[in-house]
């Protein structure tokens, strides 16, 4: 009796043990999947209960409570190999291997076993060892068909798990070794036992001690868990992380030496499976002392070429710290980057400055040049080098330089990426001032720049011609307007003199022509407006009153013409604020060069989508000549050559405006005869508008000056 007591109470410590690492399994390891952990806690806490209710089957006072207790610890012993079995599949990272249907024929055995034992008497005592007498036995002692099977079941099962594990082992490096052998220890125990046991060579033949060698299991555990963070880095996960790394990864531990690699660092430094563990880092081949000195922090990142089948590849290798399993066992990481496609990148980008006509410089926030392309020589004669490190505002044209940096103040006070534009003089090597139009960027928290990105492009030969456009517009619409006036003025006196009729034709002719070039000056009027404007605002215009208007008066001009109309009661379009005057010329245009006796217009203010956009399409009908092909070709292909021109400046006007509000403008061959112009424009609402931000006070059209713009 005093021997029972001993063996029940070793079997209910076993079971506390067991329970206890359950917990510690469940509440403590971070692993890359809860499958591990949890099937192992299962596991466990079937072996708690199985030692457990086997140790109450000893001290029961009586028979049946004995067999109730017994039976209880079925429900521990039968399914235990079945779970341990599934830990290995999940540890071993072959949980794909237990779908439902393994599942449920892996449980078909414990589950008869455990039903057995509860429901047949004349079973019960073969399979938990109690006899008449009450004495307890171990299960394997009477030769039943059942019990036999379900330890040979069990054994199988055991054992392949073993042999996975084992298998896993040889595989296996360093602490992942490690970690495996403490599981196949905790394995070992447990079956050494029970084949102990079974052999008959225990010293306690009535007792099974199977259960308590779980105790010693458990503990084993429980040393892996805290000094080889058993579970939280499982084999697998260092196959899937590490081996399939398109990156390189060598382990160094606290003296230098490999202590892992994976697949990838072997490929390229041409070493075998386990080559170059064991080595110190100063021996790998080729780039060991490259790789020593970042891993000893004497440079940041270090970059070396590869030359292998696929070509040379370039590889940065920088090196991080870590914890080893022990205070005094630091290790490192060190990581070989692939960064083949970034050097190429990065050539390609190179080629594309170096060659580039536009002057691309970076900024330091204090204002000085910190880069300069090689087109600072070509475009203002300097070398790059000698810029670096230099104000790069002292080469702007005093003028321009409070705006210009005033505007980079403004800049560097904004958020990464904000742009803005400006406009200012430099001086040449030869002592001209050269006129840049630039894109300046904040690219001052980007660490890979940590500046200003300024992109200059030299504008003097264009700003140039505008100036002289603009001169020649003036003498156009004012000189030329003021000499008309005076040719009108007296053809009005001629008019009102006596002149024979034939002469009086002549001065007709005469002052029309000069009206003709009155017209002429306004639309070179509108045009420079249109071209010049630095408002490049679209607003919301109502276009349907204009249209009626103009139609009204040529209803009254041309009394004989044939003049319908659909028009909506109003119709708002986002336009330029000369849309008007497009939609008057069109219209203008299909009566004036109608050479019918009776011309007909048809003009229509219809509503139209297209790609997903609303648009206001206005339809102006003739049955006039039509327009040439030619000249349709000139609008079409936005240049004019001495054999194929347009007639006037009307239609190049309309044109100009569409494309400036984001319209379209075409024409269509009329039936039977004459032309249709289709003009096409967003549609809009009366209180939307369109922001754009205005040119700073500073900005003149008489003399370039440094202008901004977000």
């Amino acid at each position: 009796m005093i021997l029972d007591v001993v063996y029940a109470a070793a079997l209910l410590a076993a079971g506390v043990v067991s329970a206890v690492t359950a917990i510690v399994v469940v509440g403590r390891v971070r692993s890359h999947t809860h499958q591990v952990p949890l099937t192992f806690a299962v596991t466990t806490l079937a072996a708690a209960v199985w030692a457990t209710a086997y140790g109450f089957s000893l001290l029961a006072p009586t028979a049946g409570e004995s067999l109730f207790w017994l039976r209880v610890s079925w429900l521990g012993a039968a399914p235990i190999a079945t779970l341990w079995f599934v830990f290995v599949l999940s540890y071993a990272g072959q949980s794909d291997l237990f779908t439902p249907v393994t599942g449920a024929c892996l449980a078909i055995e414990p589950g008869v076993v455990a039903a057995l034992v509860f429901t047949s008497e004349g079973l019960t005592p073969a399979l938990a060892g109690v006899t008449a007498e009450r004495s307890v036995q171990a299960s394997v002692a009477v030769p039943d068909p059942l019990p036999v099977f379900h330890v040979v079941y069990s054994v199988v099962l055991v054992v392949t798990g073993i042999a996975v594990l084992a298998r896993l082992a040889a595989r296996s490096r360093q602490v992942y070794r490690r970690q495996t052998a403490v599981v196949l220890t905790a394995a070992l125990i447990p079956l050494c036992t029970f084949v102990v046991v079974v052999s008959g060579v225990a010293p306690t033949p009535a007792v099974d001690l199977t259960p308590t060698s779980f105790a010693i299991s458990s503990g084993t555990v429980l040393v892996g868990i805290y000094r080889y963070q058993l579970f939280d880095v499982t084999p697998i996960a260092r196959d899937v992380v590490v081996g399939q790394l398109r990156d390189g990864v060598i382990v160094v531990d606290g003296r230098g030496r490999v202590v892992e690699t994976n697949p990838r660092a072997r490929e390229l430094f041409g070493t075998d499976d386990g080559a170059l563990l064991g080595e110190r880092l100063t021996d790998v081949p080729t780039h060991g002392p490259s790789l020593q000195s970042v891993a000893d922090g004497d440079v940041d990142r270090e970059e070396f070429v590869v030359d292998g089948g696929d070509g040379r590849r370039f590889f940065e290798a920088t090196a991080s710290h870590f914890d080893g399993p022990y205070d005094d066992d630091p290790g490192q990481l060190i990581v070989l980057r692939d960064v083949t496609e970034r050097r190429h990148t990065e050539a390609e980008f190179r080629a594309l400055i170096e060659n580039a006509r536009d002057l691309i410089t970076v900024l330091a926030p204090d204002g000085t040049r910190v880069y300069c392309a090689p087109s600072f020589e070509r475009v203002l004669g300097y070398a790059p080098d000698d810029l670096v490190g230099c104000d790069a505002f002292e080469l702007i044209h005093p003028e321009d330089r409070s705006a210009t940096r005033e505007v980079f103040e403004r800049l560097l006070a904004g958020e990464r990426g904000t742009q803005t534009r400006v406009e200012y003089r430099a001086r040449h090597t030869d002592g001209s001032w050269r006129t840049f139009e630039a894109v300046w960027v904040n690219l001052v928290s980007d660490p890979t720049v940590q500046g200003v990105v300024v992109n200059a492009r030299d504008v003097t030969g264009r700003r140039r011609y505008e100036q002289r456009l603009r001169v020649l517009n003036r003498v156009l619409r004012h000189d030329l307007r003021n000499e008309v006036n005076v040719i009108q003025g007296h053809a009005d006196l001629l008019l009102d003199g006596r002149l024979t009729v034939e002469n009086k034709e002549h001065v007709r002719v005469i002052r029309r022509k000069a009206e003709t070039l009155a017209e002429l000056g306004e639309q070179t009027r509108k045009i420079d407006y249109t071209l010049h404007s630095t408002d490049g605002v679209e607003k919301p215009f109502e276009i349907t009153a204009p249209l009626r208007e103009r139609l009204d008066e040529i209803q009254v001009e041309f009394p004989g013409a044939i003049i319908s109309r659909e028009l909506p009661d109003e119709q708002w379009v986002l336009a330029d604020d000369l849309v008007d005057s497009a939609l008057v010329n069109v219209v203008d245009n299909a009566i004036e060069h109608n050479d019918r006796v009776v011309p007909q217009i048809a003009v229509t203010v219809d509503r139209v989508t297209h790609d997903g956009v609303d648009y206001v399409e206005v339809c102006v009908a003739d049955n006039g000549p039509g327009i040439p092909e030619s000249e349709r070709r000139v609008f079409v292909e936005g240049t004019e050559t001495p054999l194929s021109h347009g007639s006037g400046l009307g239609l190049w006007l309309t044109e100009w405006i569409v494309t400036r509000s984001n319209g379209h403008l075409s024409f269509e061959e009329n039936e039977p005869r004459g032309t249709v112009v289709r003009i096409r424009l967003p549609e809009t609402s009366p209180d939307r508008s369109r922001e754009s931000s205005p040119l700073p006070d500073s900005a003149t059209d008489s003399a370039p000056s440094a202008v901004s713009t977000d």
